[in-house]
């Protein structure tokens, strides 16, 4: 019968910093198979993906929500909407619109979903685009920056940030991988995905999103791990 390692106190329970669980005992600790110490679950990055509704196919069922899960700041002269062309995969994508104006107006549309994530691991942010149509533009390119925040003290920090510029529309869509340069910070269990599409000029834009995916890429956290 295997004998599961003792952890006397919380300052053993240290491992070298990689996840092989052999055993798991009462949903708290998982047995490594390498040495004679043990790690809490919590401190395993959760290997799953995080993003809820990450390919717009569930709609809202609040009154103004289009789709589940997911929140939307369009302008006055703007929409966020559900729709089922020009997706990337699946049956729907999230389509960011900007309505035709006389005079050229710069609008910026907010989608955002709150994300749980575990301290300490090391993330990546995926993403399928497609500037479906550029309307008519100004001197300003249309713009849509892809970020990961989190709060500390009060104030936001950026976990990852992507930039994309365009002048006309694209034949296909674009799929978009980011990784994180350092990890989640120890005090921190939440972080914001937001996507901000600035679209400047007359309108008649659409923007389309899809694919939204965020998933650790780091085995273990290191707020429990040290070489």
């Amino acid at each position: 019968m295997y004998k599961r390692p003792s952890c006397d106190s919380e300052r053993d329970l240290i491992v070298k910093p990689e996840c092989n669980p052999i055993n798991n005992i009462n949903n708290q600790i998982t047995v490594f198979t390498k040495g004679d110490r043990c790690l809490p679950i919590s401190c395993c990055c959760a290997t799953e993906e995080l993003i809820r509704n990450g390919g717009f196919e569930i709609p809202g069922v609040q009154t103004g929500a289009q789709f589940a899960n997911w929140a939307a700041f369009p302008s006055s002269d703007s929409s966020v909407v559900r729709t089922n062309t020009n997706v990337y995969q699946g049956y729907s994508a999230a389509s960011i619109e900007t309505n035709v104006l006389p005079e050229p107006v710069t609008r910026t549309i907010l989608l955002f979903q709150p994300v749980t994530v575990t301290p300490g691991c090391l993330y990546r942010l995926a993403f399928a685009e497609k500037l479906v149509a550029s309307g008519t533009i100004d001197t300003d390119l249309l713009t849509l920056i892809a970020r990961v925040t989190y709060l500390y003290q009060g104030s936001e920090f950026a976990l990852l940030t992507e930039t994309i510029q365009k002048s006309g529309a694209d034949a296909k869509y674009n799929l978009h991988i980011t990784a994180a340069k350092f990890p989640v910070p120890c005090n921190v269990s939440g972080v914001l995905v937001q996507f901000d599409f600035i679209m400047p000029g007359l309108g008649g834009a659409v923007w389309n999103l899809d694919a939204v995916s965020l998933r650790a890429i780091s085995k273990t956290s290191v707020c429990c791990c040290k070489e």
